[in-house]
């Protein structure tokens, strides 16, 4: 095994501080560039915003036993402040729900049905473990896209989340 509860904990840990960085970054932002096309995997930083934002909340829903059909609606309307609102909720259900786990409970079955209507099982450690991957890889992107807009990004790097006293 590649995890251990403890080590799913701090991961998602560092997810909560590293999103809460991103927010930093992009604080000075307007409107028009939280939303301009750029390019990337949704064009956007509000697009990817969102997105991770839902991802978050779909795989929340699937570890409490539900199978979302579809992302949660996002509308380019939303401004910042309220994605961050929306997404506090999904975070504290993040921790609430991995702040307890067991190594047993990370081998047992995840059973959910994908978007596509599939039915796929993941052990539980596993479909975590992507999450707080996805995460990593959506920042990185957003990060991109702040460059080439001639913004600065804070940094994300885990070994910055470890200077900070890896805040829980």
């Amino acid at each position: 095994m590649l995890y251990t509860p403890e080590g799913i904990a701090k991961s998602f840990a560092y997810n909560r501080w590293a999103h809460g960085k991103v927010f930093e970054s992009l604080a000075p932002l307007s409107s028009e560039e939280l939303n301009r096309k750029i390019g990337g995997s949704f064009g956007s930083i509000h697009a990817t915003l969102t997105h991770v934002y839902g991802a978050d909340w779909v795989w929340l829903e699937r570890w409490r036993g539900g199978s979302p059909r579809a992302l949660p609606v996002a509308t380019d309307g939303w401004s910042l402040a309220d994605i961050r609102e929306k997404w506090r909720p999904v975070e504290e259900g993040h921790r609430t729900f991995v702040a307890t786990l067991t190594p047993e409970q990370l081998e047992s079955p995840l059973t959910y049905v994908n978007f596509a209507g599939t039915t796929l099982t993941y052990p539980l450690g596993e479909a975590l473990v992507h999450v707080a991957n996805h995460g990593t890889y959506h920042r990185g992107q957003v990060a991109t896209l702040l460059r080439q807009m001639n913004h600065s990004p804070i940094s994300t790097d885990y070994v910055r989340y470890l200077d900070a006293g890896s805040p829980m």
